[in-house]
């Protein structure tokens, strides 16, 4: 019997945002191998998976990918990125930035921040990265509804239990090649699977 259903996103595109600090790399296809590794990890644990992209061309707009986990009645959406600095950071300054960040959905703040908390420090213990912490982040003038699109989307669709995950920034040169290291995505995928049986399910 299956302890219930997690949507798994590997966020952009195959091609999208190119590591600059790797050739060749891609945060989509990084995502993809992630999301894979996660699967299978989760099903060993007795959890039923269902990906947003299940080839690695796939490209779902953001409210299709938001609305998987509440028309398939998720118990998590867990949207897998990895960072880059904003515009307001000075180009010479992306190689010192690094670190592990979750974004949870405000709308349902009390539960959602201790998974988000834990989900940060698993991931930062893993790739032995800065733990940025736990943020929400809230659209501009609506109060309560979120600012990125596979939240609101998963929000609207009735999951709440809602995450961004960005593991490291693909600009920083440790955390990508971490990240562009199958071996070591294995690992990371074990680490969050770990957080999910701990905190999900019986």
């Amino acid at each position: 019997m299956s302890r219930g259903l997690i949507i798994l996103d590997a966020g952009h595109g195959e091609f999208g945002n190119p590591y600059p600090v790797i050739e060749g790399a891609y945060e989509g296809t990084r995502n993809f191998v992630l999301a894979g590794y996660l699967k299978t990890a989760l099903e060993a644990k007795g959890f039923e998976v269902k990906l947003t992209r299940n080839a690695i061309e796939d490209d779902p707009s953001l409210e299709e990918r938001g609305r998987m986990a509440g028309d398939n009645d998720a118990i998590l959406f867990l949207s897998l990125h990895s960072n880059a600095p904003g515009s307001a950071t000075p180009p010479e300054k992306y190689k010192d930035i690094k670190g592990v960040l979750v974004i949870y959905s405000l709308s349902d703040e009390e539960n959602n921040l201790p998974i988000a908390l834990a989900f940060g420090n698993a991931v930062a213990a893993c790739m032995d990265t800065e733990n940025r912490g736990a943020i929400t982040r809230t659209y501009p003038d609506q109060p309560g509804i979120d600012y990125y699109g596979v939240l609101r989307h998963s929000v609207a669709s009735g999951c709440t239990c809602a995450f961004i995950i960005e593991h490291g920034f693909h600009t920083n040169l440790d955390d990508a090649a971490f990240l562009n290291n199958d071996a070591c995505m294995a690992k990371l995928a074990e680490a969050e699977a770990d957080v999910i049986d701990k905190l999900f399910g019986v």
